[in-house]
């Protein structure tokens, strides 16, 4: 009679059977294909930055720049005009803003003796001067967009524009400005257009790269 152990043939079973299973598990386990992408980007911000290519004067429709001592003996009746051309180096597209200040007297009396027109001469539209302690300062609508290195406008003037302004000295002024000196002084204002459809120009300041 042949003898059986039974609890030995069981384990081996047990052992089989778990060992089958490993390897299944582990056959299955690597089975699977696989792959992995990976990335990284920087983003920056854009810049904004006018730069002055040139400033001229120009007396009574003169073609040829007015010297510092033409500037320094104009008549009642006379008009300077100046022409300053500034270009956007930055990337972004702007809103641009000029502001026209006259200085050294009583804003009030400058308003009596001066106007400052858009262009050149006295045809083009007439700015509205706000006086100040000893100032009166004239302002562009603020409607005026340039291009950016990156960026192109459907309606700019494109990345380069000559602002034309024309001081006209009225005939009425009488003798209290003879010899009166009279500072000329421009600002040219910026602000982002993208994403901005109504500047405001408290907002602008200057940008140090």
């Amino acid at each position: 009679m042949k003898y059986t152990n039974k609890r030995t043939k069981k384990t081996i079973t047990i052992f089989a059977f778990l060992l089958i299973a490993a390897v299944a598990a582990a056959l299955t386990v690597g089975a699977f294909f696989s792959d992995v992408v990976t990335g990284r980007e920087d983003i920056r911000a854009g810049t904004l930055n006018l730069a002055e290519d040139s400033v001229f004067y120009y007396i009574n429709g003169s073609f040829t720049p007015a010297t510092p001592y033409e500037l320094d003996n104009i008549n009642p009746g006379d008009y300077v005009t100046a022409e300053i051309t500034v270009s956007n180096v930055g990337s972004k597209s702007a809103w641009l803003l000029m502001d026209f200040t006259l200085s050294g007297a009583d804003g009030a009396a400058l308003d009596n003796a001066f106007e400052v027109y858009e262009g050149t001469g006295t045809l083009g539209r007439r700015l509205t001067g706000y006086p100040g302690y000893d100032e009166l300062t004239f302002s562009s609508a603020g409607d005026t967009v340039i291009d950016g290195t990156f960026e192109t406008e459907p309606y700019s003037v494109g990345r380069t524009i000559s602002l034309v302004y024309t001081l006209y000295f009225k005939p009425s002024a009488g003798n209290e400005w003879q010899n009166v000196h009279l500072g000329i002084n421009y600002s040219i204002k910026a602000l982002q257009y993208r994403n901005n459809p109504a500047p405001n120009w408290s907002e602008a300041v200057v940008y140090i790269p």
